[in-house]
């Protein structure tokens, strides 16, 4: 007999389990599909600091996420604030004012709550004074909106996520291909004995990719040999009349790993940059 899921999710980053666990607040039976085994989970936000960026009001709300802040730090640091109308004057200016402001609007004003969400899950959370403090004075200071990091980077976020997601009973299935997405109609997904009506993917793939973004050149200068570019075109539409929402200019791009030529598998990437290992490298 097939097994029916209420919810798939394709992928295994950041975005993925998020999605997992919200669907899984709100239904019986999820599942994420990953096409790296195990040990490979955490796609891009593997290599990243782990920082979101996020509204805030002054120092208690950053206490909210770090509740075991204590007074001597708290005494050692100056926050400020950083609102929303900031927030999105700084995504409308970096992306030339191409970002949808719809989309824009509900990223700015949930930004905070869902930090606060991931928190109230246990993902936890500190002051990121190696990436983005300098001290003035007797005084920390924050520059670029962005102060709080995941315990333990990008690998500690995906991390505590997955942790969360196994304590709410979510299945995980690695080393397994995503479904192709045929809007309409039910997909396999990936293995026998599974069916499960379109899902909506958290396995993002751009990794800087000029054939994905419409830019020009190569540029992948972060990414995972697993990055399911062909997973992103199926759920864009690749048929006649489909139109792929991502025909702009720009790309997601990041110097971590930058000295790896593209041909190279992740295996071979060189260790300098990467600020955590995995097993092969």
């Amino acid at each position: 007999m097939d097994q029916v899921y209420d919810v798939i999710v394709v992928g295994a980053g950041n975005a993925a389990p998020s999605a997992a666990i919200a669907a899984r607040e709100n239904c019986e039976s999820v599942v994420v599909v990953e096409k790296a085994p195990e040990y490979f989970r955490g796609g891009n936000t593997y290599f990243t600091g782990g920082i979101i960026r996020f509204p805030f009001s002054g120092i208690e709300d950053i206490k909210a996420l770090i509740p075991d802040m204590s007074a001597t730090e708290e005494n050692s640091v100056e926050v400020g604030s950083y609102s929303e109308s900031q927030y999105y004057d700084d995504m409308m200016r970096v992306t030339n004012g191409l970002s949808d402001p719809e989309l824009a609007q509900i990223l700015v004003s949930q930004a905070f709550p869902t930090m606060k969400w991931l928190r109230e899950h246990g993902v936890r959370f500190v002051l990121s004074f190696g990436r983005q403090a300098f001290k003035d004075g007797d005084k920390y200071r924050f520059w670029g909106g962005l102060l709080v990091e995941a315990v333990g980077a990008g690998k500690g976020l995906s991390d505590q996520q997955f942790e969360v997601a196994q304590k709410m009973g979510i299945n995980v299935r690695y080393s397994t291909q995503g479904p192709l997405l045929h809007p309409g109609n039910e997909a396999a997904a990936g293995r026998p004995g599974t069916r499960v009506r379109p899902p909506g993917p958290g396995a993002g793939g751009l990794r800087g990719y000029s054939r994905s973004v419409g830019g020009s050149g190569c540029r992948r200068l972060r990414s995972q040999r697993r990055d399911a570019l062909s997973l992103l075109g199926s759920g864009l539409g690749n048929g006649e009349g489909s139109r792929n929402p991502l025909q702009h200019r720009g790309c997601h791009q990041d110097g971590t790993g930058c000295g790896s030529p593209v041909p190279r598998p992740l295996e071979q990437l060189p260790r300098r940059g990467l600020g955590h290992e995995r097993p092969g490298l």
